[in-house]
């Protein structure tokens, strides 16, 4: 028997040395100066909490080892340039970095493959329509469908088709497949924050898009692009229905399967602890539990961020209540204890 905890002692040990991944690499013409640094988001918001600072030789060479327990996507971010990486367990990659012109490539290391690829497809792309957004933003839905949902989707629809079929891992084949698909759905919902005389046509648009695919993550764990989607979900739900509220097609007490209350009390909840809250909700009753665990924790921390105590005390009480076992339980008592109400 003692012979066997201490091989179970063992194996546990080298399964925490082998949760890793290595990352180094080398910038070119570096001036000494500037900083490097990976951020790997909790959910989907970026945090500086969560940066981690690479030390840099006067050479311009760095290395680091980051504790990585699942896969993850991490940002690799030099002069203000986020680069984003694939970080699998057991694996590390080589990068080069240049200082003057910006220019990032992979370069070696098992990781190298996947990582090539995503710098192909590129996710973070910024779309034509928000890069010329007056041209695109008063036509209406079906010119909208035409001209910006059906031409960007057949670009997204090409680049997963590549990630299909390339020679890497099923394991990240899917993963970067479903950030790709995400990528363009939160890249869409955009339109909502740019402010226009429009938006009542690009609220119904985007209802219109977000609710024929499946809020249900295509993997688990899934990447920070399939969280912000989940919240943008939300976020078309809560548009439709305010704007059915205020149009009056929602009657006051009228039940809205939602949110699981009347319009009256919809509208009130959302004036005391704001948009965050009603998404919360709604994701509560909408997405699986795993999803509604990790939103539930960004929209705490991010409330407690701004010092909102109401909201983050509110989110903290119901946050224990329906994941009483979460790994995230203490962390979310001692700041929601350190917020005094405002």
């Amino acid at each position: 028997m003692k012979k066997y905890y201490v091989l179970l002692f063992l194996f546990c040990c080298v399964n925490n040395l082998w949760a890793q991944f290595k990352l180094s690499g080398k910038i070119t013409h570096y001036s000494g100066q500037k900083e490097l640094k990976i951020n790997i988001p909790s959910v989907y918001v970026y945090n500086e909490a969560n940066s981690v600072i690479i030390p840099i030789a006067k050479d311009g060479s760095f290395a680091v080892t980051l504790p990585i327990k699942t896969q993850k996507f991490g940002n690799l971010i030099f002069q203000q340039t986020f680069y984003l990486l694939l970080l699998n367990q057991n694996k590390n990659l080589v990068v080069e970095l240049n200082e003057i012109d910006k220019q990032f490539k992979p370069t070696g290391g098992n990781a190298l493959a996947e990582n090539n690829l995503l710098q192909t497809v590129n996710i973070d792309e910024y779309p034509f329509f928000l890069q010329n957004y007056d041209t695109y933003i008063n036509m209406s839905i079906d010119a909208l469908n035409q001209k910006v949902v059906k031409p960007y989707f057949a670009t997204r629809d090409k680049k997963i088709a590549l990630i299909n079929s390339s020679g890497i891992g099923l394991k990240d084949k899917k993963i970067i497949a479903a950030e790709t698909k995400y990528a363009a759905y939160n890249n869409l919902y955009e339109l909502t924050e740019q402010g226009s005389q429009n938006m009542v046509t690009i609220n119904k648009l985007l209802f219109d898009v977000f609710s024929k695919v499946s809020s249900k993550p295509d993997v688990l764990p899934a990447g920070p692009q399939y969280y912000l989607f989940a919240n943008n979900y939300m976020g078309c739900i809560e548009h439709t229905v305010g704007g059915q509220i205020k149009t009056g097609n929602i009657k006051p007490d009228q039940s809205i399967a939602y949110y699981g209350v009347t319009a009256k009390e919809a509208v009130a909840l959302s004036d005391k602890y704001g948009s965050p809250y009603m998404r919360w909700t709604s994701a509560c009753k909408l997405l699986p539990s795993a999803v509604a665990e990790q939103l539930g924790y960004q929209y705490f921390t991010t409330a407690a961020g701004i010092k909102n105590a109401i909201l983050a005390n509110v989110l903290a009480n119901e946050f224990v209540k329906k994941f009483p076992r979460s790994a995230y339980n203490d962390e979310i008592r001692k700041k929601a204890n350190a917020l005094k109400p405002n």
